[in-house]
């Protein structure tokens, strides 16, 4: 009965190790535009010392880590036929500890060194934190959704010409459950979550989400005219003129270019001088070390992302400056 114990220990380690690792959701972007970025990445890939060693590295983890438990399973066979109970258990702690730390390594180098150096290649007064988060207090402050749970990180913080802003992914999700009393939970966001400090006060409240979504009660809805953008959005705001003097042809055609460039979809809130923007892209900078050309194409997709992210706020930001409130 004891000999199965270090088989248990082992796969146990196993299945730990596959559940932690951040699921990916599926990208909605659309290929051609990621396709403009990989070029960026390509060079980018090329110029980073720090991501050619994170990648020989991971290499050299994985080859350790995969010949570990290989091993491990040969030890199980030696184990039962010598009955070497205390070799065994203590060696199964060590591989189990090397496992561990070689996937603890990767990650602080991905984190610590790729994904900034890359940033900043992208826009060089980024500053970019992995680790951290925005509060859920700050996300509570736009009021888009209640939820269950929350979850933030990779943390981005710079500026726009003069304006501050933060941002980071943000996943939350609702807790049910089923007939036979099981927890689950649901996402409702999961994406990049934008706060800009405006330099103005807008002094009052504009909204515009998607379309399929009704937050906000009916008798604050205004139409815009532009046919294509009444067919994503809806606008919601406590005054009617100010807000269609800010939400010109020329802004609402931008933000549908823009949905249309990337199939991404985008919540956007103005509360006096505070702007928060959401965009559906789910999980960011999940990308393997692996090729060149693969890590390419899914940084790529996070470039896009984040440029969308960019282009909306400039977008708002200018006209606002240019806005007599």
């Amino acid at each position: 009965m004891f000999a199965i114990v270090p088989f248990v220990f082992i796969l146990a380690i196993i299945i730990i190790g596959i559940s932690s690792k951040k699921n990916t959701k599926k990208m909605v972007i659309k290929k051609e535009v990621t396709e403009k970025y990989e070029e960026i990445a390509m060079n980018l890939i090329s110029q980073n010392t720090s991501i050619k060693s994170a990648r020989f590295k991971y290499k050299m983890l994985s080859y350790f880590t995969t010949f570990s438990l290989l091993l491990s399973f040969v030890v199980i066979l030696l184990y039962v036929s010598s009955n070497e109970k205390l070799f065994l258990l203590l060696f199964f702690v060590l591989i189990a500890a090397a496992i561990l730390a070689a996937v603890f390594k990767k990650d602080k180098e991905l984190f610590n060194n790729v994904i900034p150096d890359i940033l900043k290649s992208f826009k060089s007064d980024l500053k970019y934190d992995h680790y951290k988060g925005i509060d859920r207090t700050v996300y509570r402050e736009a009021r888009f959704e209640s939820y269950d749970r929350y979850r933030s990180d990779d943390y981005l913080s710079g500026k726009i010409g003069d304006t501050s802003f933060e941002m980071s992914e943000v996943h939350t999700e609702n807790e049910y459950r089923d007939k036979d009393g099981h927890t689950h939970y649901q996402t409702i966001f999961h994406g990049l979550f934008s706060k800009v400090t405006l330099n103005k006060n807008f002094n009052g409240y504009l909204n515009i989400v998607n379309n399929r979504i009704k937050l906000f009660n009916r008798d604050q809805y205004i139409t815009i005219d532009n046919e294509a953008f009444e067919k994503i959005y809806d606008v919601f705001t406590d005054d009617k003129i100010k807000s269609m003097r800010l939400l010109t042809p020329d802004v609402t055609t931008k933000m549908i270019d823009l949905y249309n460039e990337t199939g991404l979809y985008f919540e956007l809130k103005i509360v006096d001088d505070n702007m928060y923007i959401r965009l559906y892209t789910g999980g960011m900078f999940n990308f393997s070390l692996s090729s060149e050309k693969k890590e390419s194409k899914q940084i790529a997709y996070n470039i896009a992302k984040l440029d969308l992210a960019f282009k909306i706020m400039e977008n708002i930001i200018n006209e606002l400056e240019r806005f007599d409130v």
